[in-house]
Parts: structure tokens; sequence; C-alpha cells
């Protein structure tokens, strides 16, 4: 992995729920524009893991977190950080799709209001082009008062990543977002993705190793607060280092 290209770098990360320790020593680099997986059992540190990139775990109390986790160069956990900002820059679609129960214009146009775009054309335009982006505007653009609610759970989650490239964020973090979809839905997020990487870093966590060899480029296998191994999807896949990494990719462990 080019360093240059490295868009986060995360050192000797270490993550506890009061005196639970999740995460140890986690270190690893995301390549810029490219798409990072997670794998691994349940209950393993990898969403924890997905919420120490931008600081969501930092609404529950009682955790806290050693080591750095560097974006482009800046930790973010330092003390000044602007963590409004650090969320905009790094967003998040969650498992299951979750738009506000409103229209879809105005659930695309929520992060820009907020940012302080006012203007109707300037927010037409954000709401085109990020519907566009999220391969959802076709089907929706003679009906954008809808509810957004009323959209099929694929189109809501297509919604949700609209929803999240609205606001330019530069790394867009996924958890398991294809979890609750059927195949057909599945398959139009994964290929979305990838085209997604055009513009944004991804980081997805993913139960489905036939969707982390699909779609990423790299692949972090965790057990038990731990990273294994980490390293380029098709070499992991097929000539893991560690024996324990082989055993889950063939279902004999975890």
């Amino acid at each position: 992995m080019n360093e240059q290209n490295r868009k986060i770098k995360v050192e000797h990360l270490d993550f506890y729920y009061r005196d639970n320790q999740a995460l140890s020593g986690i270190a690893m680099g995301i390549t810029e524009r490219q798409i990072t997986a997670l794998i691994g059992p349940s209950g393993c540190g990898k969403s924890t893991f997905l919420r120490c990139l931008n600081r969501m775990n930092d609404t529950i109390a009682g955790t806290r977190v050693r080591g750095r986790v560097l974006l482009d160069g800046q930790d973010i956990y330092a003390p000044d950080t602007d963590v409004v900002d650090l969320r905009r820059r790094v967003g998040m679609v969650f498992q299951r799709p979750n738009p506000f129960p409103q229209s879809v214009y105005n659930n695309v146009a929520f992060g820009p209001r907020v940012l302080g775009t006012r203007k109707d054309e300037d927010l037409d335009a954000i709401v085109e082009g990020s519907l566009r982006g999220a391969a959802l505007w076709d089907e929706v653009k003679d009906n954008l008062k809808q509810d957004a609610l009323t959209l099929s759970l694929g189109q809501q989650q297509r919604l949700c990543i609209a929803r999240a490239i609205s606001i330019e964020p530069e790394v867009i973090l996924m958890d398991e977002p294809c979890s609750a979809l059927d195949p057909i839905d599945t398959l139009q997020i994964e290929d979305l993705m990838r085209t997604l990487t055009q513009e944004y870093t991804i980081v997805i966590v993913t139960h489905n190793m036939q969707q982390a060899g699909r779609v990423s480029d790299w692949t972090g296998f965790f057990w038990l607060g731990e990273m294994v191994e980490f390293g380029a999807t098709q070499t992991l896949f097929t000539r893991p280092t560690h024996r324990l990494t082989e055993d889950y990719i063939t279902g004999r462990a975890g």
C-alpha cells in the first residue's frame, strides 16, 4: 500500500466500554478511493472499530480510546478536533435504512440546509446530484415530494446513501448496508459502491464474505477485538497468512 494514498491511518488503537476492552492494538491503513471491507464473526469489534473512524462512539457513556486515527495526517482524537466537521467529512450509512419520515427531497436536502444552504436552486441541484450519485434519481424524480418511508427497502438504503453524499464527505462508512436487503437490491448497492469510489473512500462492515470478495480492494479480518490479518482482498481470500483467517473464510471457525 502506497503511504501517499492512505486516507486514514490507524495506529495502536485500543477501545474500551468502561472496563471492558473491545479493541486491542488495531493498526491499519485505509486507501483513498478504494473499498476496505471488515469481516469477522458477530461481536468481534468490527462495528465498534467502524464507529471509531468518525467518533460515533463518543455518544456512548463510559467509552474511551487509546491510540491514534489519522485522517489526512491529522489525529481525529486530538483535543481541538471539530467533531461536527469530522462527521461531515466521514459520513455513515447504517445497517437498516433509516430515512427521515419526510419527503424524498427533504431527506437529501436536510444536511445541506443544516450546513447553511438556503437557496432553492442550490438545494435542487444538490438533491438531484446526490440522487443521481446514489443511482436513485430516475426512480424518484417525478415524485420528490413522496414520503421516503413509502420507498422499497433497497430504495430507502440508496436514499440514505444520497443523504450521506449530499454534504460532500470524503469517506463513507457502511455498517452492513445490505443485511436487510434482498439479493437484487444487494447487487445494486454493491454496483453503487464501486461507482462511488470514483469520488469517495469507502469502509464497509459485512458478514457476507462473498460480498467482501466481490466489492472490496482491501480486507481486514477481526477476531475477539483484534485484527488478525489485513491485506489485499484477493490475497487474503486465496493465500491468507494466518490459519485462523483460513479457518474463518472456509467456515471451520466463527
